[in-house]
C-alpha cells in the first residue's frame, strides 16, 4: 500500500493569509463577535481581526465570561477589558455561576453557560479561537470516551446554533504558529493555572501523552489530523444520507417524522437519522445506549405504546401512533 501523502499548513499566520481563506459565506456587513478569555490563543484572534478590520470593514467586538472559578477571575475580566480599552474593541462582560449540572464535569458545565452569554449578543458571528492542537486532543479525548463518530470527529470550522453561526478559523494552524505570532507582535496574554492539572483529560493528554507520541514518532501530528479528516468526510457522508431520509419520512410541517416511514429504514438508518435531527435542533447528542433502547422500543412496541427520550430539562423525544418529535417539556 501507498504511503499517505501528508499534508501540514506551513503557512506563515497573518491577517492576510487569513483574509485569503475568509468563507464566502460569511461575506457581507456581518457583526463578528470574539470570545475572549485573555489567553494567548484568544489575544492573538482579537489582535488577527483587529488588524483585519483595517483591510476589510468589519464590524467586531468582543465577549468576556467570567466564571469565577479560578481565585485570578476578576484579574482575567480587567486585563481584557485594558486590552480591549486599548484597541477600542467593544466588550461585553459576563458573570456566571458555574455548577456541575446533572453529573456533568465543571468544564462542560461552564461551557454550556459561556454559549448561552454568546447566544445573548447581537452578533451574528461568534469567532472561537480553536486550533489544530485542539483538534488532535479533541478528537483523543472523544475517542477514550468511546465517542461516536460525530463527536470523534471533532470541531468543524462553522457550525450554526439558531441564528448565530460558531467560526473557527484557526483550525489549520497550530499552536506554535499562533506562539510565533504573539511574540512577533509582542502580545501580551494571561496564563490559566487549570490548564497544568493533569487531572483533566485535555490537559493530561496535551502536556503528556501527546508529546511523548510526537517523540516516537515526528509525523504523528499529520498522521493524526489525516485520520480526522477522514472522520468528517464519512460524517458528511451520514448526514447527507439522513437529510434525504429525512426527506422522504418526514411530516408535512417538516417538524418531525411519521413513524410508519421511519419503522421502514434499517436500524442503522434510523440512528443516523435521529441523531441528525436532534443535532439540527441543536440539542446534545444522548449517548448511543439509550438512543439505540429508544429505537427498539419504536420498532417492537405497539402503537399505543409512546415511547420517549429525555434529551434536556426543556426537550423529550416522543413517539406516538403517528409521529416522532421533538417536544418541549410543559412545566406543571
Amino acid at each position: 500500500m501507498a504511503p499517505l501523502k501528508l499534508k501540514m499548513n506551513n503557512s506563515t499566520l497573518t491577517p492576510e493569509h487569513l483574509l485569503s481563506q475568509w468563507p464566502s459565506n460569511l461575506d457581507g456587513h456581518l457583526h463578528y463577535c470574539i470570545g475572549l478569555s485573555g489567553g494567548i490563543d484568544s489575544v492573538v484572534l482579537l489582535h488577527l481581526f483587529k488588524q483585519l478590520s483595517l483591510i476589510k470593514p468589519l464590524k467586531l467586538s468582543a465577549i468576556h465570561v467570567n466564571h469565577g472559578i479560578s481565585a485570578n477571575a476578576n484579574d482575567w475580566q480587567e486585563f481584557c477589558s485594558e486590552l480591549c480599552a486599548n484597541w477600542q474593541i467593544p466588550l461585553t462582560l459576563a458573570q456566571v455561576s458555574v455548577i456541575k449540572l446533572g453529573g456533568e464535569g465543571l468544564e462542560n458545565s461552564a461551557r454550556k453557560l459561556r454559549y448561552a452569554e454568546y447566544a445573548k449578543t447581537a452578533a451574528e458571528v461568534i469567532i472561537l479561537a480553536h486550533h489544530q492542537d485542539d483538534q488532535i486532543e479533541t478528537m483523543l479525548s472523544q475517542l477514550l470516551r468511546g465517542s461516536d463518530i460525530h463527536n470523534l470527529a471533532a470541531m468543524h470550522s462553522q457550525i450554526k446554533r439558531r441564528e448565530q453561526i460558531f467560526w473557527r478559523p484557526l483550525l489549520n494552524y497550530t499552536k506554535t504558529q499562533l506562539s510565533a505570532y504573539a511574540k512577533l507582535n509582542a502580545l501580551k496574554n494571561i496564563s490559566d493555572e487549570s490548564n497544568y492539572d493533569n487531572h483533566y483529560l485535555r490537559n493530561f493528554l496535551r502536556n503528556k501523552i501527546i508529546p511523548e507520541l510526537i517523540e516516537h514518532d515526528s509525523h504523528v501530528v499529520a498522521k493524526l489530523m489525516h485520520s480526522l479528516h477522514s472522520l468528517q468526510k464519512s460524517v458528511k457522508l451520514n448526514d447527507d444520507l439522513a437529510q434525504a431520509d429525512f426527506i422522504s419520512c418526514c411530516t408535512e410541517d417538516k417538524q418531525g417524522l411519521q413513524r410508519n416511514l421511519f419503522g421502514q429504514l434499517n436500524e442503522l438508518r434510523q440512528f443516523n437519522l435521529l441523531t441528525w435531527y436532534i443535532t439540527q435542533q441543536n440539542l446534545a447528542l444522548p449517548n448511543q445506549k439509550r438512543l439505540q433502547e429508544f429505537i427498539r422500543q419504536i420498532n417492537t412496541a405497539r402503537l399505543d405504546r409512546h415511547p420517549a427520550l429525555i434529551l434536556s430539562s426543556q426537550f423529550n423525544l416522543i413517539a406516538n401512533a403517528k409521529f416522532i418529535q421533538i417536544q418541549k417539556v410543559i412545566a406543571v
